[in-house]
């Protein structure tokens, strides 16, 4: 008796979720108890680590600061700040930015990667992943500017001239004084208040 030889593939056929599938799993009440702490990244399902207070602050400085420079300048009639909302990238991924900023919109339910024109990923233990999985989607899907920012570090990376490989044509970190986003010269957030 000869044993048959199986061919071993280098890389196994895998099922990615769409969008649709992932938003109907959520109506069906598939994760009750952690429906805030899963998000959709290139058709896999997810877990979010759980925001710490660092994290918490940071964020709820970052919403401040940004729509605080979006009223004053006058720009809240166009733009709006977002916090742990879903911003839809094409039919696999609907990942949940810690702050956004989107051009207002009317008629959906979900932000698209074309109303971003900033996404904010607060990094404390999510470091590497936001580095190697989020900063490259939101580059691919063309989203013109993303902050990482580092409360530990006390900086802010940010990536600008997105391409669709990935990755960023124009990266820096800023240590200190204000960080101004693409979008508008006029929203201003100033590293000492923020950390």
């Amino acid at each position: 008796m000869t044993t048959p030889e199986f061919e071993v593939r280098e890389d196994p056929a895998t099922f990615r979720f769409t969008f649709d599938q992932f938003e109907q799993m959520f109506d069906d009440g598939m994760f009750q108890g952690v429906w805030n702490r899963v998000e959709l990244l290139d058709g896999r399902i997810v877990e979010m680590v759980p925001g710490s207070d660092d994290h918490g602050k940071t964020s709820a400085e970052l919403i401040y600061l940004i729509a605080a420079s979006l009223r004053a300048a006058g720009l809240n009639v166009e733009f709006g700040v977002r916090a742990d909302g879903t911003v839809r990238i094409g039919e696999y991924s609907a990942p949940e930015p810690d702050v956004f900023v989107v051009r207002n919109f009317s008629g959906r339910k979900y932000a698209e990667a074309s109303d971003a024109v900033l996404v904010v990923e607060v990094s404390i233990s999510t470091r590497a992943d936001d580095l190697k999985i989020k900063m490259p989607m939101y580059a691919r899907a063309g989203v013109p500017e993303a902050w990482m920012v580092e409360p530990e570090a006390r900086l802010v990376r940010v990536f600008r001239d997105p391409r669709p490989d990935g990755t960023w044509g124009h990266e820096a970190v800023v240590t200190e004084g204000v960080v101004t986003p693409l979008f508008s010269d006029q929203v201003r957030v100033d590293l000492a208040e923020l950390f």
